[in-house]
């Protein structure tokens, strides 16, 4: 069995939000970060920007699993949003009183007033995010334990700021395919869920989504279906691939 270090940390926040690109009237979020988002968040904390994360951050260099550890809760908010047209530009170093009053938008248009949008807000969502980082691994476990992050984490928006709380280190091992109790999203082409050994007394609610799953500088992005539990409650599943263990967990790659 291979090993791969890993430092695990909690990842909440007051509210989040993580669009899905394919909704238009409302903003709808995904339940948890993508690995797209989860790829920016790590180039928030060791200060890449943002054209050379999706580089820098490619399947060869960052592993990255995602634990939801609340249920998931969200409401609708319905968010203010207005496109400025541009303004005015004078160029003068020295410019006469007239020239100092602001200038009318230039081509402002019907359409530039503001518009209501239904967003889906995500309430106190918390999440146990197992790190493996080929380069840089140093210094991102050091800045997550210091809490020195070059910008500012965040849930999904700017404005949903985020906290980052240190949990451990540890070696993942590899496991070989078969039956384990998976607490972390999975990619449903790794695994398939035993039905026999869900337990009808306790509360599930299982999903499989299409999420973004690595992206280009130029935002173009490849997605995978996953499969997760709602609830925190770790699902029975056959592995055929992608299984590590780390303490007393069983987790998957994103």
């Amino acid at each position: 069995m291979d090993g791969i270090p890993i430092i695990s940390f909690r990842y909440h926040a007051k509210y989040g939000h993580f669009r899905k690109p394919y909704s238009n009237v409302s903003s709808l979020s995904y339940p948890f970060p993508p690995r797209t988002a989860l790829a920016g968040l790590i180039g928030a904390i060791l200060g890449i920007s943002k054209s050379e994360v999706p580089v820098k951050f490619g399947e060869n260099n960052l592993k990255v699993a995602v634990e939801i550890e609340k249920p998931i809760k969200s409401f609708t908010h319905v968010t203010n949003l207005r496109k400025d047209g541009s303004g005015g530009i004078t160029y003068s170093v020295k410019r006469s009183k007239k020239a100092r009053e602001q200038l009318a938008l230039k081509n402002a248009q019907d359409w530039n007033n503001a518009t209501q949008i239904p967003q889906e807000v995500l309430r106190f969502p918390s999440y146990k995010i197992y790190i493996n980082l080929k380069n840089n691994m140093d210094e991102l476990v050091s800045r997550i334990k210091d809490g020195r992050f070059v910008y500012t984490p965040c849930m999904g928006l700017s404005s949903f700021l985020a906290d980052l709380e240190y949990i451990s280190e540890g070696i993942g091992k590899q496991l070989d395919s078969g039956e384990y109790e998976v607490s972390t999203v999975t990619d449903k082409s790794c695994c398939t869920l035993s039905l026999n050994r869900l337990n009808v007394n306790d509360d599930h609610h299982i999903m499989e989504l299409r999420v973004p799953h690595l992206g280009t500088p130029d935002r173009r992005f490849t997605y995978r279906v996953y499969l997760l539990n709602m609830i925190p409650r770790p699902l029975p599943l056959v592995m055929n691939s992608n299984a590590y263990k780390i303490d007393d967990k069983i987790i998957s790659f994103l």
